[in-house]
């Protein structure tokens, strides 16, 4: 990336100077602006003409080419929508992208370089990102923390993208060495990808290192998750316009020196302006590539294995999979309140008792509304992941560097979260959040071994973990690259590292930046 982006530099210098980013990039899954995205969705969009309506809001990560930002935005709305207008506004439009105009009242910080124009575009900025945070106990950097650089390369609807960090990186001293000795700081690059784009935005394509977020879970979702690590695949998406249907295919690789790879295709249709409705299925299994079969991704994967085996009848175990199956929904059952849910099938054994079932569910409600000038918003979220959910006792688990790919906490769990925000601007929010987990002693290198003893997976295993958290949260949000956030709480933990009886209680703080030129 970094030659291709030195090459561009200097044939940008024989261009004129015309900034117009490219509609055709992505915004990163875990945004700021995809909770933005969200609220606009809790409303009618006949308010704002069809502009910002996302397709697949349960789909991510997802462009701005698909927002439908033609035209300009409102002279007026309601307080609801004029705070998420102003931060999505702001930040599309800092680049003077042809569907997102710069607005007088929305300040936007510019970037380190934007050269060229909507046909050839050279991009840098740079920046600083991370969460600290600190309890009696212990005081931790968050991994991904610390500074960064993204270089972007716009030829048409062509985009090549790359976001380095230097920083603190999880488990970093296992595979690389430290820029300093006996810590986790490298330099490392989590999202780097070539992508392509029809002009219309209808179908793309978007191959190298990213994260994908599939479900309506705005914490985690249950099949692949934002809270996941980085994923190396090729992805290909299409929206199907005269079904107001979207449907994407993914294949990537977990361990590329096991050849293991997964691969995972989901289809979300929005029969109505407030419903949405998805199936995803994803497969794990080994190979030295991606399977033909698996990467085109038209075909059920609980037939592929059948097909593969049906030509070479003695390799059931080379070509063994582990399929897990989802669905979701979401419905705004009123002018400002959804409902959703998502049920995700891992093993189901209805004829036999010998083997657990391996479930999980999520079910959550969302809301906001106008209190006098400013903004009210409120949401709580359970979920429910049993014993086993994501392991595989012959080798396909979903995890990628030991986290799972799902939901972050599993499996063998009980996780509830409740929120409400108060926003009195667009520059402003304040935050309560409040946690309830339940945590077994389950984990993802503990599968069900068959012929073992009868295990009822909805139990707990073993001492169970209880931790209990409240937070409240003081964000600023003055301008596209300036976001920053402080935190202050208290967590109470029961049987911790579930020796029984023990008790601990610990006042928390974080810091959260997000800096961008």
């Amino acid at each position: 990336m970094l030659p291709i982006a030195c090459g561009a530099m200097v044939l940008a210098l024989a261009m004129p100077d015309l900034s117009a980013a490219t509609p055709y990039d992505y915004i990163a899954v875990g945004d700021p602006l995809e909770s933005e995205l969200r609220v606009l969705d809790l409303l009618d969009s006949d308010a704002l003409g069809g502009r910002i309506r996302l397709p697949h809001l349960f789909m991510r990560p997802v462009q701005p080419i698909e927002l439908e930002g033609l035209g300009n935005p409102p002279e007026s709305t309601d307080v609801v929508r004029r705070i998420s207008l102003a931060r999505i506004e702001r930040a599309l439009g800092r680049d003077r992208a042809p569907l997102f105009a710069p607005h007088p009242l929305y300040v936007s910080t510019p970037r380190l370089l934007e050269y060229g124009s909507e046909a050839q575009l050279l991009e840098l900025s740079a920046g600083a990102e991370g969460r600290a945070e600190w309890n009696r106990h212990d005081r931790r950097l968050l991994s991904g923390s610390g500074l960064e650089g993204r270089v972007a390369l716009g030829l048409d609807r062509l985009v090549a993208f790359s976001h380095y960090v230097i920083g603190r990186i999880d488990n970093a001293h296992i595979f690389a060495d430290p820029i300093i000795p006996n810590n986790d700081v490298i330099a490392l690059t989590e999202e780097t990808y070539l992508s392509y784009t029809e002009e219309r935005g209808l179908w793309g394509a978007q191959f190298g290192r990213s994260r994908w977020h599939w479900g309506p879970g705005e914490e985690g979702s249950l099949v692949l998750s934002k809270t996941s690590a980085s994923l190396t695949g090729l992805a290909f998406r299409v929206h199907l316009s005269a079904l107001r249907a979207d449907a994407i295919a993914l294949s990537a690789t977990l361990r590329p020196a096991a050849g293991e790879q997964l691969a995972a295709h989901r289809v979300e249709w929005q029969p109505a302006d407030g419903l949405r409705i998805a199936v995803t299925e994803a497969a794990r299994y080994r190979s030295q590539g991606w399977s033909p079969l698996y990467f085109m991704g038209a075909i059920p994967y609980v037939m592929v294995q059948r097909l593969l085996v049906q030509a070479e009848p003695d390799s059931l175990s080379a070509y063994r999979n582990n399929i897990i199956t989802a669905f979701d929904a979401g419905w705004r059952v009123a002018e400002g309140t959804r409902l959703y849910g998502e049920l995700l099938i891992d093993d189901l054994h209805v004829r036999s008792g010998k083997n657990p079932n391996k479930l999980a569910y999520q079910v959550g409600w969302e809301g906001v509304g106008s209190l006098g000038g400013s903004r009210l918003g409120w949401g709580g979220e359970f979920t429910r992941i049993t014993r086993f959910v994501y392991t595989s006792w012959f080798g396909r688990d979903y995890q990628s560097l030991g986290r799972p790919l799902g939901f972050p906490i599993a499996p063998d769990m009980r996780h509830v979260r409740v929120r409400t925000t108060w926003d009195p601007g667009p520059d402003w929010q304040l935050q309560l959040l409040a946690t309830h987990t339940d945590k077994g002693e389950n984990e993802l290198d503990e599968p069900f071994i068959p012929h073992s003893p009868r295990v009822d997976a909805f139990k707990f295993e073993g001492v169970v973990e209880t931790t209990r958290e409240i937070e409240a949260r003081a964000r600023w949000w003055p301008a596209s690259g300036v976001d920053l956030a402080i935190g202050g709480g208290y967590r109470w933990v029961e049987n911790p590292s579930h020796v029984l009886g023990g008790k601990t209680q610990s006042p928390t703080a974080s810091i959260e930046v997000r800096l961008a030129r």
